[in-house]
């Protein structure tokens, strides 16, 4: 008389068990990969249909090899500098337009938001502290820092601990003004009238934003698989969410500037 025993049948259930979460770790892993390789391609300023072509060739092999993409072509940055695609002619206008356009918004936020309380208030003048000239120092610098912050965040976004120490270091600059003004940073150096610079402020922040919406191109050298003969549609979320990066900074400061006087306690 035959008997099973109950251990091969649990043995027979946990092997195609463990088999699909060994490949579907085996899938997440790959996508990842892919993903960084994506971003690496673009470091270095490949053309999207290169992109495309590269990412969907390498998708292809591992999915016929059935191997994990970093055993098959190594580190993602590694694999991308190997393969030696063209890449796009450096546009270093394009970068200095943009550092530009985002540094004079920023300091038209800034300069706006500090000429609110004398206006609020009935005065006529703007007195120019210690603690307003580093800010505007730091402001400038972080900005000449964006384009080498930016690599280094997009390859260490799997990485929390050097996302923490990046993000750390922005808000130690951002809390320097404020620890200065604390101390003896309300000094003041100089005064302006606040009607005109808040004029001139609100230039500053409006003009960037205007200048990005006519020269924004939303499809600018997107990724494109093979096999397709058109450009990837972007949704309407996807397009409201641009333009209102765009104008984030434009409607925080109105927003700011109305409820500063709203809410000063003379008014």
């Amino acid at each position: 008389m035959m008997t099973s025993n109950p251990l091969d049948h649990d043995t027979s259930d946990s092997e195609p068990a463990g088999i699909r979460l060994a490949e579907a770790a085996r899938e997440t892993d790959n996508a990842a990969w892919l993903d960084d390789l994506t971003i690496e391609l673009r470091l270095l300023d490949v053309p999207g249909t290169a992109i495309g072509d590269a990412v969907a060739s390498a998708r292809e092999f591992l999915a016929d090899s059935g191997a994990r993409a970093e055993e098959s072509f190594g580190s993602p940055a590694r694999y991308a500098v190997e393969l030696d695609l063209p890449t796009l002619p450096e546009d270093k206008s394009s970068n200095r337009e943009v550092l530009l356009t985002s540094g004079i918004g920023v300091i038209g936020l800034g300069v706006l938001g500090q000429t609110a309380y004398p206006l609020a208030g009935g005065d006529d003048g703007l007195a120019v502290r210690l603690w307003m000239v580093v800010s505007l120092g730091a402001t400038i610098l972080l900005l000449g820092l964006i384009p080498r912050v930016i690599p280094v965040l997009l390859r260490a976004r799997t990485r929390p601990r050097t996302v923490g120490l990046i993000a750390a270091g922005i808000s130690f600059c951002g809390f320097c003004p404020v620890l200065l003004s604390v101390w003896w940073g309300q000094v003041v150096l100089f005064s302006v009238p606040a009607l005109p610079v808040a004029i001139g402020a609100g230039i500053l922040l409006l003009a960037p934003a205007i200048w990005n919406q006519l020269r924004q191109n939303l499809q600018d050298d997107p990724i494109i698989e093979p096999g397709t003969n058109a450009a990837p549609v972007l949704s309407r979320g996807v397009r409201l969410l641009v333009v209102g990066v765009n104008w984030i900074m434009v409607v925080y400061g109105a927003i700011s500037f109305v409820l500063t006087f709203a809410l000063y306690p003379n008014n």
